[in-house]
Formats: structure tokens, sequence, C-alpha cells
């Protein structure tokens, strides 16, 4: 097994979950402590942003409780898939797939379109974005699919079938469009073959053919797409145009200073320059608010909440519980990563949205839904058993 690899071949069976492996000394404390952290920091920031934004309309307090309501369905949810073995979920597998494909092919024929993009299903008065529970589910799929072959990994043709497995969902929706959901399936495909022990040579060898690919990948996005990609380079050569979001952002960033104007006193979203601010560029606000300490300070967060997946993913009981910690990880640190560096012109506008501080419920709950797989693996770690 190549260096990546984890080396972990215990098995298990969701047909002989032990009762004291639900014990609640086994849930992983820092993880839920980091959760809810960061699920209060997005309701203060919620706030904030609701009150700053002119897109945004009425009580501020109704988007706090609308927010403080998704929050208490995650983790209602979270709880819930917590105390279920996550071994069951690689025996359905091949039925989350479907699941997958088939929420996002509803989507396409009854979503309803919103700033040029059809991605979301509105029921019941409330809309769901489907793509979020998608990435979830195909980091079920795929960590079932290199589990069941972890010493193949290092194959071509196990590589291939991941990919093949994988093309669908990330075709859907790309459809949407919605670029940057897309790109973080690849990012999960990438960290999960990565940790299962798939060869370095193969994975640079997919970025060399996408790369030789890009002419082609280029001409099939759309016009805004390709002046997102291309502005963060030099932001001031468009600025009045491609450049003008990511020049707000600059700024709403840079005049936050060390602790930041103090809450709900930015002024590029109340003033109409700053766009999408609570959600694509809601670092953009949190950092002219809070400044510098706010930003450290939600980093932290994020760090310790990362730190706590991967230590369940090194003391998980088989393959299967080591790639779900480590699908769920290589998530959330793309998404953070782009949409920060979004934010200070590092990466391109590409609209993912910050784990649990951008505003939605699709994504905190999705997220939620995943942090309760973790919690399944680590109430059913490996180690001593309890007496």
């Amino acid at each position: 097994m190549s260096v990546g690899a984890i080396s972990i071949r215990r098995t298990s069976s969701p047909l002989h979950d032990r009762p004291h492996a639900r014990r609640l000394d086994q849930v992983d404390p820092y993880l839920l402590i980091a959760t809810l952290l960061l699920i209060a920091y997005g309701l203060v920031m919620t706030y904030a942003v609701t009150v700053e934004s002119r897109t945004l309309t009425g009580d501020p307090m109704q988007y706090v409780i609308r927010g403080a309501l998704w929050a208490s369905i995650g983790l209602a949810v979270m709880v819930a898939v917590a105390m279920f073995d996550y071994a069951w979920l690689g025996t359905f597998a091949p039925l989350l797939f479907l699941l997958t494909l088939g929420l996002l092919g509803i989507v396409l024929v009854i979503g309803v379109s919103s700033l040029g993009a059809q991605r979301s299903v509105n029921f019941a008065g409330m809309s769901f974005q489907f793509s979020e529970v998608a990435k979830v589910l195909m980091i079920v799929v795929l960590a079932k699919f290199f589990a069941d072959r972890i010493d193949k990994i290092g194959s071509p043709i196990t590589i291939g079938l991941g990919l093949a497995i994988l093309a669908p969902a990330f075709a859907l929706v790309y459809r949407q469009p919605d670029l940057g959901t897309s790109l973080v399936f690849v990012a999960i495909f990438f960290g999960m073959a990565f940790m299962a022990g798939a060869r370095l040579w193969q994975l640079v060898g997919m970025v060399a053919i996408a790369g030789a690919s890009f002419p082609i990948i280029w001409g099939l996005l759309k016009p805004y797409q390709q002046s997102r990609l291309t502005a963060f380079t030099n932001p001031y050569a468009d600025p009045q145009g491609a450049g003008w979001n990511i020049i707000q952002s600059l700024i709403a960033v840079g005049s936050g200073g060390p602790t930041g104007k103090g809450l709900t006193a930015g002024t590029q979203s109340p003033l109409g320059y700053l766009p999408i601010a609570e959600s694509d560029f809601v670092f953009a606000g949190l950092a002219e608010d809070l400044g510098f300490v706010g930003a450290v300070i939600l980093f932290a967060l994020f760090i310790l909440l990362l730190m706590a997946a991967l230590r369940i993913a090194f003391r998980a009981r088989d393959s299967f519980g080591m790639l779900l910690a480590c699908g769920v990880v290589a998530m959330l640190l793309f998404q953070i990563l782009v949409n920060v560096g979004m934010a200070i012109s590092l990466m391109p506008v590409t609209g993912i949205p910050l784990p649990f501080i951008s505003h939605g419920g699709s994504s905190l709950v999705s997220i939620c839904f995943a942090l309760g797989v973790l919690q399944s693996v680590s109430m059913r770690r490996a180690g001593p058993e309890l007496g």
C-alpha cells in the first residue's frame, strides 16, 4: 500500500453493533464543541449581515430565528445519524448513489432559477439545494467504493471506475450550472483517493490530463464563468465589471483592521458595494465587522473541527470509517479555502459557501448530517472494549 494510505483492515458489520459502542463517552467532544461554536458564530453573522445588507429586507431577527430553526434541524439530524452504525451507509451505498442522481435530476426538472442558475427546489415554502446533500452522499458512495478495493487502489482501473462513479453527479451539478459545487466533488475525490492509497503519480497524471484538456474545458464554460475565473488575477483590469465584486471584497477586508468596525457597523454592504454578503462574500463582511481578530477566531474553530475529524479518521475501526472522515475533511477544507480565498483575491469567484457562516439551511443541515456520520464513526471506533 502506498504512503498516502492509512492501513486499517478491520471489518465491521452493521448487524453486530454492540450497545456499548454507542455510549455517549465515545462522542468526540472536540468535534461537538467546534460544531456548536461555529453554529453560534454563524447565527451572529446572520444577524450582522441582515442588519447591514440592502438586499435582505424585514426584521433581522426573522433571519436569525430562521437560522436557529435550521440549526436545530441540523443538530437533530446529527444526533439521529450518530445513533446508527455508519456501516449501514455502506450497505446501502448503491441506493444512495441512485438517490443522489435522482435528487440532482429533480433540480433540473422542477428547480427554481435564481441569479442565472437552477439550483434549488421549493417545497412547503422552503428552498432546498439538493447539491448540498449530494456532496455528503457521494462521500459515502466513494468511501464504500474505495474501502472495498483498498488493496487495488494502485490500479488505474480502480481510479478510472471511481471517476466514472463521480462523473454523473459532477455533470448534473455543472449543468445547473454550479461550477463551484461541481469542483467540490472533484476535491472530495482527490482527497479520498489519496487517503485510500492512490499513488501520487496517478493523481498528478489526472491533473496533467485536465490541464491538457483545458482549452476544451474552457470552451464549455459560460462567459460569466470565464470572466470570474480570470478576474481574480487582476480585478482592476475591469473594475466596473468582472473585477467589481473582488475589489469591494478586498476593501471590506482591509477596512476591518485588527479588531474591525464593530458588529453591524460595516459600511460596504449597507452602501450596496459588497455583493451577496450573506453567502459568497460573508467572510469579507465578517472581516470588516470583527477584523483580523474575528477572522483568527473563525480559523481557530475551523482548525479544531478539521483536526477532530482527522482524529476520528485515524481512530476508525475500518477503512470505510476512515475514508468517510477524510471525505468530510476534504469537502470542508476545500470550501473554506476557496470561499476565503476568493474574498481576498487568491481564488476565483465560484459561489462556494463558507461552512456554518454563509446563510443557508441546506448547507448547514447537510454539514450536520456529515458530522453526525463522523460521530457515528467515533462512537464505534477501534480500541479496548468498554466493560
